[in-house]
């Protein structure tokens, strides 16, 4: 899959150089525009080998939990980003653009313990930056369909375990991926304009595809299934899922 996105991005990126020629040589008109955007991410991911660790550490702190800890599944965050170009052509819009973002989730169990309750967490945080192309057209003055928007991502990961209890208040175990990895985002949405073309909301919903592979601390202490486990998973996170996001673009004519 990776691979055929990697093509559908080039063949995008030659399609659009070559237009873009074609539209300069017989004068098309086009927008014109540069700016940057910022948003809110929700990304699905398949977290089966996170959801053991999970199982396992409420399973063995069962006779003094108070409020267990929920599976992972969807991390959230914002992102920001530049659009390098965005220009029109015979009623296509064209938009190319770098971006980065950041997303996490925690999950909390409350734990009794002799002198207190005590909070004990898991993190996992995501750390991408990327590129990517849109094509759309306007559907009146106020709305544009965004067709396809496909983006090539390139990120790295933290999993962080936090635990408390009498002999030592909190304790912040770091675990990082031993690679960066890529993956690829194929998405379609519409973009509200606000004031003209300059400033707009944009809405959108899609497929995120990456991994996550194996991660270890400072000590060099590989993360496995479970604390009493010597079971190492090849995948931390081994595919993506659905996501969705809005985000504000501000553009500026060049």
């Amino acid at each position: 899959m990776l691979r055929i996105s990697l093509k559908i991005i080039l063949f995008s990126l030659i399609l659009v150089i070559t237009t873009q020629a074609q539209a300069t040589k017989f004068g098309f008109g086009c927008l014109g525009l540069v700016g940057g955007f910022a948003g809110y991410e929700v990304k699905n991911y398949d977290a089966s080998v996170l959801n053991q660790y999970v199982s396992a550490f409420n399973d063995i702190r069962k006779d003094s939990l108070l409020s267990s800890m929920n599976d992972f599944g969807s991390l959230k965050g914002f992102r920001l980003g530049m659009n390098l170009v965005r220009n029109r052509i015979s009623g296509l819009e064209y938009t190319l653009k770098v971006f980065y973002e950041t997303l996490n989730e925690v999950k909390e169990a409350q734990i009794k313990g002799q002198s207190g309750i005590y909070t004990n967490s898991l993190e996992l945080k995501q750390n991408v930056f990327g590129a990517g192309l849109e094509l759309g057209t306007p559907l009146s003055s106020i709305i544009s369909w965004k067709i396809l928007e496909v983006e090539f991502s390139y990120g790295t990961a933290q999993f962080f375990r936090k635990s408390e209890d009498i002999n030592n208040p909190a304790t912040r175990v770091k675990y990082t991926v031993d690679n960066y990895s890529a993956g690829f985002n194929l998405a379609s949405g519409f973009i509200f304009f606000l004031i003209d073309n300059n400033i707009s909301l944009e809405g959108k919903m899609g497929y995120s595809q990456f991994s996550i592979g194996k991660m270890h601390d400072e000590d060099g202490n590989i993360l496995t299934i479970a604390e009493n486990s010597s079971v190492v998973p090849d995948k931390i996170v081994s595919k993506g899922g659905l996501f969705y996001g809005v985000q504000f673009n501000l553009s500026i004519p060049l």
